[in-house]
């Protein structure tokens, strides 16, 4: 009886082990693929050399496939972001301003969308035209690193981390190649 139950219990591993080696680049975006919309509270600090104390956002961040992001900061300020394709409209009703652009006016700014907006939506080609990838971790506890192809915005931008866990981001960090920080903490959920 121990035999079978010894027996039962390594093969219990051995498949869990099998399921987490299948588990790469290939899945991950596959699983991310078949979401179609998200939506999320977010908490996002900024570490910044040139400031004593970090800045501390509050908003949500919603993605619809295929190409939508908006980012809806709350506090301390409000501020609406939509991307959509190629067009970037920023709403900031405290600063009185309204405007419009082309996404692709900015390769840095192009590049920080692309690393969100191409992960939500599987696109590992989009990924792989602008960033070097890395994966680590497993299905239920993953980090995707991004470093810049291109030398101008590695020039700004050293490395995106993203975390999850499934088919959900919950943490995407944000290194400056001049010692700055952003740190985004994802909730689920509408606030």
């Amino acid at each position: 009886m121990h035999r079978i139950a010894v027996a039962l219990v390594l093969t219990a591993c051995a498949l869990h082990c099998i399921a987490e080696e299948a588990f790469g680049l290939p899945a991950l975006m596959q699983a991310l693929a078949q979401v179609p919309a998200a939506e999320a509270r977010f908490t996002e600090v900024r570490r910044m050399h040139i400031l004593r104390v970090p800045i501390e956002l509050q908003g949500t961040l919603r993605y619809v496939r295929p190409d939508k992001l908006e980012r809806r900061v709350l506090s301390p300020y409000e501020e609406t972001i939509v991307i959509e394709g190629n067009q970037v409209s920023v709403d900031s009703p405290a600063r009185g301003e309204r405007r419009s652009y082309a996404l692709a006016a900015l390769p840095a700014a192009y590049a920080l969308v692309e690393s969100l907006r191409a992960t939500l939506a599987g696109d590992l080609a989009a990924l792989e035209r602008h960033y070097y990838l890395k994966l680590a971790g497993g299905r239920d506890a993953w980090t995707l690193s991004l470093a810049p192809r291109d030398p101008g915005v590695a020039a700004l931008l050293s490395e995106v981390r993203l975390q999850g866990s499934a088919a959900h981001i919950v943490r995407i960090e944000f290194d400056e190649a001049g010692g700055d920080r952003t740190v985004m903490t994802l909730r689920e959920g509408k606030p």
